[in-house]
């Protein structure tokens, strides 16, 4: 019987040491890969391959870390994952230049793309998650660009830049990281139109000047939504939704000269934190400064001094966060600011509204329909959405260069009073009207009062260069949107917000 025991230890023994030095081969088999300076892959069995040393796709997953060598190429994964043992950099670009690195999933590494003195370099497309620090890191980096990128769900930081400069950072989804975006002693970052929530902060800065923070959703994250810290100076935060987040929207500790407007704060546990720091809170009148969901400011007079009678969209009283930091022209609405593309030209159009707005156009009309809209006519026309009986209003800012005149607006085809500020100038418009929502959405179009003689030759113009060029304009307040429906009226559509 001892005998048996015996022999089945031993056997038992034999088989563990079988599948342990199986594993272990198993291991030894993962190999990092390398694109060389020369083109050529090492090892030559790796799932990558190019036809030109230019372009480089994936064949299959890989379950290892790619060193990146060669200058001037494309790594496109197209949707293949790349895949590690919790260690390491997924991919390292160090000291490379202009290369992209699109449609890769990135999981279980400490560094998921790491750019160290790297140069005009791309990272588009990918997915990161399961990182355990970075997800993706700059070191001492300058002019690449980080751009629409998923990276959720990570140990720790999203995207981190440390002594970097001229990056840009736009589109990407951060979600369910530590910080979703930090930089430390990093200059004149772009940094526009992600969405970031869930995070324990959203975006952090620490000795850190000269960034541009601008139209990014900031939201529903448990930490402060923006935090700025020691020395982070002369920075831009604009037109940003801050919204619900569990500390603080936006908390300044010994940072100042920040110009922070047409931001909307909304529902924040502490719309604002400061700590020995002095910042610009508006852009002036009639620009204004920022929407807080707790301002208890109302709007009865206009002007500068907000002494004239008349409303303008903006709070009669300041909005006071503490004795060094006022913001003098709270907004009484949230912000929207829609990007169009006329021809090659950019215009901005933007909406401050106590209702939703979403699906700002410019067209032209192609067929009549009485009184207002001839054929030919060029309008602005977007929605407003709210709850049934409520009385509304809008300010619009109007490019001069895309409509000029008299302006005329319609709610649902109906003309409604519109009173044109004071303060409009040779190059903007600004156009005041209050509404009653009658029902859930309204549309409403604004029109110039041009003469039939100045229309038709423009928009024959316009016709013979076909423009119907278009940018999704970004909402402050919101995602970009699609456009839904159609207007009432038969036209061409020559830029989309």
């Amino acid at each position: 019987m001892k005998k048996t025991v015996s022999l089945i230890a031993i056997g038992v023994l034999l088989a563990n040491i079988f599948v342990m030095a199986f594993d272990i081969q198993s291991v030894k088999a993962r190999e990092t890969i390398y694109i060389r300076a020369d083109g050529s892959i090492y090892p030559l069995a790796a799932p990558i391959s190019t036809a030109d040393k230019v372009t480089y796709t994936f064949t299959g997953s890989i379950n290892d870390s790619i060193v990146v060598e060669r200058d001037n190429i494309v790594v496109d994964g197209i949707g293949y994952v790349l895949r590690g043992l919790g260690n390491g950099s997924g991919i390292d670009l160090s000291f490379r230049s202009n290369v992209t690195i699109k449609n890769i999933e990135i999981e279980h590494f400490d560094y998921g793309i790491y750019l160290n003195h790297s140069t005009k370099n791309i990272i588009n497309g990918n997915i990161m998650t399961a990182i355990n620090f970075e997800a993706v890191r700059l070191y001492e980096s300058s002019n690449n660009n980080i751009t629409g990128n998923n990276i959720a769900t990570n140990v720790w930081d999203g995207i981190v830049l440390y002594g970097s400069s001229n990056n840009e950072i736009t589109k990407n989804n951060l979600t369910s990281n530590y910080d979703g975006l930090r930089l430390y002693e990093s200059l004149n970052t772009s940094i526009a139109e992600n969405v970031i929530t869930n995070n324990y902060h959203g975006i952090f800065l620490a000795f850190s000047l000269n960034n541009t923070i601008v139209k990014n959703n900031i939201t529903a994250n448990n930490g402060n939504g923006i935090s700025l810290y020691w020395s982070s100076n002369e920075n831009r935060i604009v037109e940003n939704h801050i919204a619900a987040n569990s500390w603080c929207g936006l908390r300044l500790n010994e940072s100042s000269n920040n110009l922070i407007y047409h931001n909307n704060f909304v529902d924040n546990a502490y719309q604002i934190d400061t700590l020995n720091s002095v910042n610009v809170w508006d852009g002036g009148y009639p620009s204004g400064g920022n929407y807080w969901s707790n301002s208890i400011s109302i709007d009865l007079y206009e002007g500068a001094y907000q002494n004239e009678t008349g409303s303008d969209g903006i709070g009669d009283t300041q909005y006071t966060i503490d004795e060094n930091n006022r913001d003098n022209y709270p907004l009484m609405g949230l912000c929207y600011n829609f990007e169009l593309m006329l021809g090659r030209e950019r215009y901005h159009v933007e909406v401050v509204s106590n209702s939703t707005v979403s699906n700002l156009i410019i067209g032209v009309v192609l067929d009549h329909f009485p009184p207002y809209l001839p054929f030919g006519q060029m309008f602005i026309e977007f929605r407003v959405e709210d709850t049934l009986n409520t009385t509304k209003f809008c300010r619009v800012i109007i490019p001069r260069a895309v409509l000029n005149g008299r302006y005329i607006v319609l709610i649902d085809y109906e003309e409604v009073p519109a009173h044109e500020l004071p303060a409009s100038n040779s190059t903007h418009a600004y156009l005041y009207f209050i509404y009653e929502h009658t029902k859930q959405k309204h549309d409403v179009i604004i029109i110039p009062e041009f003469s039939t003689a100045i229309i038709l030759p423009f928009f024959m113009i316009m016709s013979m260069l076909a423009v119907v060029s278009s940018r999704g304009g970004f909402s402050c307040a919101s995602e970009q949107k699609k456009r839904r429906g159609k207007p009432a009226v038969s036209h061409e559509v020559l830029g989309l917000g």
